[in-house]
């Protein structure tokens, strides 16, 4: 099951795709690698979105670019401003235990590499 479809039902009327495209705009751009939107999308959006925590996980952005190895959705966030050691309110995870979760060695390493250097 993808991380998005297991959000079906969360909101009534809604299916999770359609869910995450309307509420979740920046988490769809990075699950999709769509750096285009995801760029535009920063240029438009308040600071405070980028630690937003969807309805199907708890995750961040940053989290659906983990888990899907969007590596340069990853630094595009960074550049914006998001937070690389947030843990989710849901189950505690960073996007560093994501990325390994996903199977995305070079996410992984880039998320330590890049936390080390901003310590």
């Amino acid at each position: 099951m993808s991380a998005a479809g297991a959000g079906a039902g969360v909101e009534a009327g809604f299916s999770s795709e359609e869910l995450l495209s309307l509420r979740f705009p920046l988490h769809r751009a990075c699950r999709d690698g769509d750096l285009a939107t995801l760029c535009s999308l920063l240029q438009q959006t308040p600071h405070a979105h980028l630690a937003s925590e969807d309805s199907f996980y708890g995750w961040t952005p940053v989290h659906w670019a983990a888990h899907f190895g969007k590596l340069e959705c990853l630094v595009q966030l960074v550049r914006a401003g998001a937070t690389l050691n947030v843990s989710t309110t849901r189950y505690a995870q960073t996007p560093a235990h994501i990325a390994a979760f996903g199977g995305h060695p070079q996410c992984l390493v880039w998320l330590i590499q890049a936390g080390m250097a901003s310590a």
